[in-house]
């Protein structure tokens, strides 16, 4: 089993949540380095029984409005959550503003592998369009373009092996 590591903001604390082991209802997970064992079950889409410690909770789990943000309903408490993973850290290193020596270099915060290519040198791509697919930590991120480019340079191929901040692609 892939062990999962992500950051989830409740509220405005940040927890640091990993999954270590799961036997069909049996789930081990940490929670700020604090291991805790757990019964999971899916009872109904987005409603989960939980059992620890000999208490019984239910939870629901809705979609939020933005991608990666949940509302986690327990009992009469609704708690805003957002999963901050490898590609959300990417997004809040970028900012949300352009500008700056790095703006025309599409590049990773972490190392990682180079799963997929999608432009060419030459290409003309709109905003929101995904360039490069990178698997870092046993998740692919997508990076995409904010607005309006040109290719310059593809820096790498498929299958490379790359560093964290290194150029993937230029861009004009």
């Amino acid at each position: 089993m892939k062990q999962m590591k992500v950051d989830i903001k409740i509220g405005e604390r940040v927890a640091e949540v990993e999954l270590l082991e799961r036997n069909e209802n049996s789930v081990k997970i940490s929670i700020d380095n604090q291991t805790y064992e757990i019964d999971a079950l899916n009872v109904e889409p987005n409603i989960y029984s939980i059992l620890h410690n000999n208490k019984s909770v239910d939870v629901e789990v809705q979609a939020g409005n933005k991608a990666k943000h949940y509302a986690v309903n327990i009992g009469m408490d609704n708690i805003e959550t957002q999963v901050i993973d490898a590609e959300a850290k990417y997004q809040m290193s970028r900012g949300n503003g352009s500008g700056g020596e790095d703006d025309n270099a599409i590049s990773s915060p972490m190392p990682g592998k180079v799963v997929k290519i999608l432009v060419a040198e030459g290409d003309e791509v709109k905003a929101g369009a995904v360039v490069i697919i990178i698997s870092a930590m046993k998740m692919e991120s997508e990076y995409k373009v904010k607005q309006d480019r040109k290719i310059i340079e593809v820096c790498v191929s498929e299958g490379d092996n790359i560093d964290s901040n290194q150029p993937l692609v230029i861009v004009e």
